[in-house]
């Protein structure tokens, strides 16, 4: 699922195209809309919006998704103002109660050089935004439904490009100060948010007469002007309560509160300073997206990366991702059921009680989405208990009504500076949100916002809350002893109870612990929690323990510099009834697994298979670059006539020679004295003189005994591989790591690097077995991932892998027969184009070598039958991940025996 990075990159180039655009509507709609979709990363035809299917009285609509969207396409130079019949009367009309059909959501209208978004069935009168072709890939998030149509559109004025520029100048503001040691580094960073509070509040008129503003013009005109005297003496004024007869520039402070001015910050600024600080103060701060603005100064404060003023910040479109199915769609299906205005009055209040927790809240991002969006709830709720009362004839529930509080926001951060900057974004979301929805608790003195505290979250108590949400920090397992130190991986070992995993992982099972049946969690973390021991620690406890997973991204990448890849997760514990829907990766399903895959009913864990052991095996690891030898250097010891070093010297298969060489042959020599003892690798001198210069140096200074004794031998010589391949002719190997699961087969006399893993089959059958949909989907299933690579691992792949057993012979050769014959178009297509695996595929995907996808469907259905399940099944990942889980449980359960390699051992020996 594309990030909201990502749509941005692919909305760039989509613009570039489109902008000047003169043609006709007819001409190129189409070709608009299916490329306006691919920029999400969805496609059309997949999600069931089909192009002038339905015919209204006011003719055929251009896109129809059914519940979802209308399009309506108009040429470049026809007024948007011309679609207005058509957009009514084709919303009035794309309902159909017989089929259970609701009116279309959202009606977009478009004449490819501006965009108007509609919800008639909320705002009939006028559109929720409009903007311009080139504004879109600022206002991406206005047509998010796009992507899925469970994530609500943004419609907000970001001002993006604004936000960062304001930003920057804080940022050089603040890096001059700390540079030259203006002050403790602590009071430069709270001086700089009390500045940036004041600039804001300005444009706002929270401070009138723009004292701040005033100030730094005052003290440009002096000759040795003294900010921490005169900017100083604001900030306690802002501290103090009662007006106290203020005059002149400070005639319109008020009183803040003793939260943010507690400690006024007194720091003196040279004249370059001040220049700085006058020209952030023109911008037009009311426009500043707070969240935007909070993570880039949380990139520029933060104690380690002082001074970067970070491109990345968390997409709105991500965070709607958590904070859609977690807190807005329960919301707002209570809200649509409301059938009186009594109802609607009841659940007002429960709005207003109901609080959010995020306990890693950095700069408050995610908070203030939240935030956001349950004011909008509540602006939401209350015009439908007005509706009601009308239409019923009911009276209007008596006020005051209440409103959603911002100190229902909570929060847990361990860093310091960022529990500041993201009580001063909710702040200025409060002023904002006043603004958009109407009044609330009022803006000064500044809300009480204590509930967002600086703490160690995995060692501080969370509040009682109604839903957590979050993004908690990514830091690998094997990175944590050095990054928190011993005793604290000791304490989160003994504490948790399940060893050393991801620090993401915590949160996850600390998450699930804190909610109470009914309630619900949304976190993003690092995909290990998909994976083997992260998955055991984190994902398979939520299911375990009630959890049920209702809405998941398997993977998609995150900003930032790390270019980490993510699985975002949303979960209720406990529901009292099941949920009526499920979406992964943006498509509807029938449950998600906490392998983040899609199935329904008990979670099962797959369980590694006694019969499948010792089949597959790591390639050896020498443990020491010096037995790779040079091809001038082998062919020299080949040639020998007296000595037979061909025993000894072999090709060595890397990972790249599978994916890159058209014959996925081997490009380097290696000495390899299997095991061999040293006076018998005495037989092959100069084979020995080699290892002995180039190896032994380096395996004298190792740590292991076993290798500094054995110098010769390779430190894995994996005696199990040996053994298994021994007989054969060849095997088939797999990259260990790759964005694609490539298997071929390979000469025994060559030896597979550790950078492969061997399979140790020789036969036709069991090659298209492997090379199947069936395997490749599990392998990406089961196995950890590196990004968006795959890891293949026997233990957790091959080894739980349940093979066919077929029923008949026919269905055996029909697997083999179609494996040889995709093996040898493949095998002569690469060498016809002198291109490696990689590239045929690439270009299969892209549409070209059609005949080499119909051999691999073949194969597939072949394999399919030979499982004994339906053709469907074949090109379905997520079928066929989830019926080999209950093959898998089947077998380990004793439900079904269990010996697929007897015939395939029996055919081999023929």
């Amino acid at each position: 699922m594309r990030s909201g990075l990502e749509i941005q990159a692919a909305l760039d180039k989509f613009v570039k195209k489109w902008s000047g655009y003169a043609g006709t509507e007819k001409a190129e709609a189409q070709t608009f809309l299916n490329e306006l979709f691919d920029a999400y990363g969805s496609d059309r035809t997949a999600v069931g919006a089909l192009f002038e299917d339905f015919r209204s009285s006011a003719g055929f609509m251009d896109l129809h998704w059914p519940g979802t969207l209308i399009v309506e396409m108009k040429g470049p130079n026809v007024a948007l103002e011309k679609a207005k019949d058509q957009r009514i009367r084709y919303w009035q009309e794309s309902s159909n109660s017989k089929e259970n059909i609701q009116a279309a959501r959202w009606v977009v209208t478009c004449n490819f050089r501006e965009f108007e978004v509609w919800e008639p069935g909320r705002f009939p009168n006028e559109p929720r935004i409009r903007f311009g072709i080139d504004e879109l890939p600022d206002h991406y998030d206005a047509l998010l439904f796009l992507q899925s149509d469970s994530i609500d559109p943004v419609f907000s004025e970001h001002r993006r490009e604004l936000t960062k520029d304001a930003a920057r100048h804080i940022a050089e503001l603040y890096t001059s100060m700390a540079d030259r040691s203006a002050a403790p580094i602590d009071e430069i960073q709270r001086f700089t948010m009390q500045l940036v509070w004041c600039l804001f509040a300005e444009d706002l008129g929270m401070l009138e007469g723009y004292p701040l503003q005033n100030t730094v013009d005052g003290l440009l005109a002096e000759k040795d002007p003294d900010s921490a005297r005169d900017i100083g003496y604001l900030f306690t004024l802002l501290n103090q309560k009662g007006n106290h007869n203020r005059k002149g520039r400070y005639a319109g402070t008020r009183y803040v509160n003793g939260e943010l001015f507690a400690k006024p910050a007194a720091v003196y600024l040279n004249r370059d300073e001040l220049v700085h600080l006058r020209d952030a103060a023109e911008f037009n701060w009311r426009e500043v997206n707070p969240t935007i603005f909070g993570s880039l100064m949380e990139g520029v404060l933060g104690d380690e990366r002082r001074g970067e003023l970070g491109a990345h910040y968390t997409h709105e479109a991500d965070i709607m991702k958590i904070v859609t199915p977690t807190i807005v769609r329960p919301w707002r299906e209570r809200i649509d059921a409301a059938a009186t205005a009594g109802e609607a009055r009841s659940l007002l209040d429960e709005l207003c009680a109901f609080t959010v927790l995020d306990p890693a809240c950095g700069c408050g991002n995610f908070l203030y989405v939240a935030y956001r969006e349950l004011r909008g709830l509540e602006h939401e709720l209350k015009q439908r208990m007005s509706r009601l009362a009308q239409e019923t004839g009911a009276p209007v529930p008596a006020g005051p009504l209440p409103y959603y509080p911002l100190a229902n926001i909570k929060g847990i951060e361990i860093e310091r500076i960022a529990v500041l900057i993201a009580r001063v974004t909710l702040w200025m979301g409060h002023r904002q949100m006043i603004e958009r929805y109407g009044e609330a608790e009022p803006v000064l003195p500044l809300v009480d916002l204590s509930g967002i505290r600086a703490a160690d979250a995995l060692r501080t108590d969370w509040p009682d809350v109604d839903a957590i949400i979050g993004n908690p920090p990514f830091l690998g397992s094997q990175l944590l002893r050095a990054g928190l130190g011993g005793p604290y991986v000791e304490w989160l070992g003994k504490s948790f109870g399940v060893g050393v995993r991801d620090l993401c992982v915590y949160w996850f099972r600390r998450a699930q612990e804190q909610l109470k049946p009914g309630q619900r969690a949304g976190l993003v973390g690092t995909n290990s929690i998909t994976q083997n021991r992260g998955r055991e620690a984190s994902l398979n406890y939520i299911v375990a323990t009630g959890g049920v997973i209702t809405d998941a991204v398997s993977t998609q990448k995150w900003p930032g510099d790390a270019k980490v890849h993510v699985s975002i997760v949303n979960w209720v514990k406990q529901p009292d009834a099941a949920p009526a829907e499920f979406e992964l990766d943006g498509v509807r399903v029938d449950g998600i697994t906490s392998s983040l895959t899609a199935g329904t009913g008990g979670e099962w864990a797959p369980v590694a298979l006694g019969a499948n052991k010792s089949r597959c095996f790591q390639g050896p690891i020498p443990v020491g670059s010096g037995f790779v030898v040079p091809p001038t250097v082998a062919s020299v010891l080949l040639a020998n006539q007296t000595v037979k070093y061909r025993d000894v010297v072999r090709p060595y298969l890397t990972a790249s020679d599978l994916a890159d060489f058209p014959d996925q042959a081997p490009s380097r020599w290696i000495i390899d004295f299997a095991q061999r003892p040293l006076e018998n690798a005495a037989k092959y001198p100069a084979a020995l003189s080699i290892v002995r210069n180039e190896v032994k140096p380096f395996r004298d200074t190792v740590r292991r005994e076993g290798h500094r004794r054995n110098w010769w031998l390779f430190g894995e010589p994996r005696v199990g591989l040996r053994q298994a391949t021994s007989s054969f002719d060849r095997y088939a190997a797999v990259g260990a790591h790759g964005k694609r699961m490539l298997i071929a087969w390979v000469d025994t006399w060559t030896l597979a690097s550790n950078a492969n893993m061997v399979f140790a089959f020789d036969d036709d059958y069991s090659m298209g077995v492997l090379l199947s949909r069936a395997h490749d989907a599990w392998a990406w299933a089961r196995s950890s991932t590196l990004e968006t690579r795959l890891r293949y691992t026997p233990t957790t792949v091959f080894e739980t892998f349940p093979w066919p057993d077929p029923v008949t012979a026919d269905q055996r050769a029909a697997v083999a027969a179609a494996s040889v014959a995709l093996y040898a178009r493949r095998s002569a297509l690469c060498l016809e184009h002198n291109i490696g695996l990689t590239r045929l595929y690439n270009l299969m995907d892209d549409g070209g070598f059609t005949d080499l996808a119909a051999l691999h469907k073949r194969l597939d259905e072949a394999v399919v039958a030979a499982y004994g399940w339906p053709k469907s099944a074949a090109q379905n990942p997520g079928e066929l991940v989830a019926r080999l889980t209950r093959l898998n449980r089947d077998i380990a359960e004793g439900a079904r025996s269990y010996a697929p390699f007897t015939a395939t051992n029996a055919a081999a020996a023929q």
